[in-house]
């Protein structure tokens, strides 16, 4: 179901291009306006995108059930501005192609720092509801290398046994590995058990990493995979996010090495340019297990992520 004019799945050269300088226009700090992000996952996410009046607007639905409603995220710009009118106008437009299938219209995953320009376009005529389960959480670098500290005294006993007990291997991933790593992935998911929604999740995921595996030697794309007596045991994979922040979108590690989880994320961090400062470790998605985890790791702060809502079904135009 595409809702704009271009697809994820049928891009040119021409449209990498613009979709990237897009992308690239401004400081949006969430993990998914990177255009990688997207492309990765435009299958699962059944991603269409076009340019109304100089702002990029992507759309995207829930391929994995079905979902005919569609959502949209912050339209970007290119020039670094975002101006009122100019932004209103573009938005209506949108949601006119939403109007006309007689979909609910929402903009969707917005950036905190950005829910002003969307007020400043919609004066009274918006509101934002937080969505916690949509919060990335974003750690010091160095405080995911070293574990120092009382509150992440349990995290470094386990790095420090790790150390202490195996010998291991660390070098970037490259293209030639790829058959290894999904090997890998497929070994990780099937040493589990999993409901059919977990198992199909999992699965996307997979393909997500296949995707992102092809561009790894790319110099925005940061990696490392922990070899333990010459066998793949752990792997993680990101990319640049901004100046000063990286983004780790996929973490596998064999969890019958104790430790083995603590010691590729700070090998990762290790790797990262020493310009970056940050690591955003994406979000949680409402899962117990996964937000423990996290929250257990003490992030330095959260992007927070709202969704804008128009508060009355015609907005003046």
């Amino acid at each position: 179901m595409n809702i704009f004019k271009h697809c994820f799945e049928e891009m040119t050269e021409e449209d990498i291009t613009v979709l990237k300088a897009y992308f690239h226009g401004f400081d949006y700090r969430g993990a998914g306006y990177t255009f990688l992000a997207n492309y990765i996952w435009r299958n699962t996410h059944c991603l269409c995108w076009e340019v109304i009046d100089d702002y990029l607007f992507l759309a995207g639905a829930d391929c994995m059930i079905g979902d005919p409603n569609a959502v949209i995220s912050m339209p970007m710009t290119k020039n670094g501005r975002y101006e009122p009118k100019k932004l209103r106008a573009a938005i209506l437009e949108a949601r006119r192609r939403f109007d006309a299938r007689k979909i609910p219209f929402s903009i969707v995953l917005v950036p905190a720092h950005m829910r002003q320009y969307l007020a400043a376009a919609f004066p009274e005529e918006i509101s934002f509801v937080h969505d916690r389960d949509s919060d990335e959480y974003v750690y010091l670098k160095d405080k995911l290398i070293s574990l120092s500290g009382r509150a992440l005294h349990k995290k470094k006993n386990h790095l420090n046994y790790f150390l202490k007990t195996y010998s291991y291997e660390v070098k970037r991933i490259t293209l030639s590995m790829r058959q290894e790593i999904l090997a890998f992935v497929q070994a990780v998911k099937e040493s589990k058990d999993y409901d059919g929604d977990e198992l199909e999740s999992l699965q996307m995921e997979e393909e997500a990493i296949g995707q992102i595996l092809q561009y790894v030697e790319q110099p925005e794309v940061y990696s490392v995979a922990i070899l333990i007596e010459g066998k793949l045991q752990a792997f993680a994979i990101g990319e640049c996010l901004n100046a000063d922040t990286a983004v780790e979108h996929f973490e596998k590690a064999n969890d019958a090495y104790r430790g083995l989880y603590q010691l590729v994320c700070s090998e990762f961090c290790k790797s990262l340019p020493e310009e970056i400062v940050y690591v955003n470790r994406e979000e949680d998605m409402g899962l117990e297990n996964l937000r423990k985890a996290k929250e257990a790791l003490k992030p330095n702060h959260m992007e927070e992520k709202y969704t804008a809502c128009f508060l009355a079904a015609n907005v003046v135009k």
